[in-house]
């Protein structure tokens, strides 16, 4: 007997679900609209769906009592496995893409159990992609056989539609699937028992004790080595700090080797020599100069007793930084380049003076 052909399956199919993809009766429009069609749940893995009854309330669908409008657009439907060939059992993913111009929407007829001699496992239908003027719709099956054999996924009919009216019917390629056994003829046939294998030598335990016993070994020696060690203490001379005046002058040289002026970095170079005599002044008179403010350190150096000129010298070079740190201030070039000197000036006023050491008289009598 001659087997039907894709397109004799497909139209006998739509004659079979043409209720389901009728349209909605017309209606008055003073009328209020009825409630939405009865849509049938996404069927779960290893149950079988069957087409449901309409619940109470719902519109029953219909087939159109008058004939398809013509369709003049663009439509594209692609379908898609993700595998040829499986074994009994294995999930293959069967896809769908229907790509249709604005104002058209595509359906299918309702999934029940089977997609041919393929089981449906699980299927979604996500929410219709729009792209500039065209509208892509999407249908997605979870589909599984138990024959040992070459198997067709029928062409599955698309229907397209405007203002709920079927315009056109689109079928999707046969797709031939091969579906293997899962044991081959060869491992049916009876086979020689295997010679017996030879147990290889271990040697994980030798390992093991191996590196216990350099470990131990190890540990000894360095036990050996860190009590001489403690017997023989070593004593470090702690190197001694540099004089106050010592570290100023050593970061002022530092400081000129930069070429902040030549640069243009009048803030920074103003900044950094202030912070060089600040904490010279600190360290020599013991008062938090880098955390006062000049009023706070001139007032602090009066208690030091200093004198008149280099007191007047100290606020003076304190106000003249601020003023260009915080006030933007630009001095004159000659001023620019003197200021360093009056840092290297407010050192030598006020670094102690070294006890002078009495003259040996000549020796010898009159």
């Amino acid at each position: 007997m001659r087997k039907p052909s894709a397109l004799t399956s497909a139209l006998i199919f739509l004659i079979l679900a043409g209720p389901a993809f009728a349209q909605v009766p017309s209606r008055n429009p003073a009328q209020p609209p009825s409630a939405p069609a009865a849509i049938q749940p996404a069927p779960q893995p290893g149950t079988t769906t069957l087409p449901l009854a309409p619940q109470p309330g719902a519109t029953v669908l219909q087939a159109p009592s008058q004939p398809p409008a013509f369709f003049t657009g663009k439509a594209r439907v692609n379908s898609s496995v993700d595998k040829l060939v499986i074994s009994v059992g294995e999930l293959i993913a069967y896809k769908m893409e229907v790509e249709l111009p604005r104002g058209y929407s595509a359906a299918i007829p309702p999934p029940g159990a089977q997609l041919g001699q393929f089981l449906i496992r699980k299927y979604d239908f996500p929410e219709p992609e729009k792209k500039d003027d065209r509208v892509i719709q999407r249908f997605n099956f979870q589909i599984t056989a138990y024959n040992t054999e070459e198997l067709s996924i029928p062409p599955v009919p698309v229907i397209i539609r405007k203002d709920r009216q079927m315009v056109k019917v689109i079928l999707t390629e046969e797709i031939k699937i091969k579906i293997a056994p899962v044991t081959g003829a060869e491992d049916m046939e009876i086979k020689d028992v295997k010679p017996p294998m030879s147990v290889p030598f271990e040697y994980r335990p030798l390992l093991i004790a191996g590196s216990i016993i350099a470990g131990l070994i190890a540990l000894a020696i360095g036990g050996i080595y860190g009590w001489r060690k403690l017997r023989e203490p070593t004593l470090e001379i702690p190197v001694p700090l540099p004089e106050p005046e010592e570290l100023a002058l050593k970061e002022l040289a530092e400081l000129l080797a930069l070429n902040l002026l030549e640069k243009g970095e009048l803030d920074r170079y103003y900044t950094k020599l202030s912070e060089i005599s600040r904490r010279y002044l600190g360290l020599r008179f013991r008062i938090y100069a880098l955390e006062f403010t000049t009023p706070e350190i001139t007032a602090a150096l009066k208690e030091k007793y200093l004198e008149h000129l280099t007191y007047h010298l100290v606020r003076e070079f304190l106000e003249e930084c601020d003023l260009v740190k915080f006030a933007k201030f630009i001095p004159e070039t000659k001023a620019q380049g003197q200021i360093i000197e009056k840092a290297k000036q407010i050192i030598g006023q006020t670094r102690p003076v070294a006890p002078m050491e009495p003259k040996s008289s000549a020796a010898g009598g009159i």
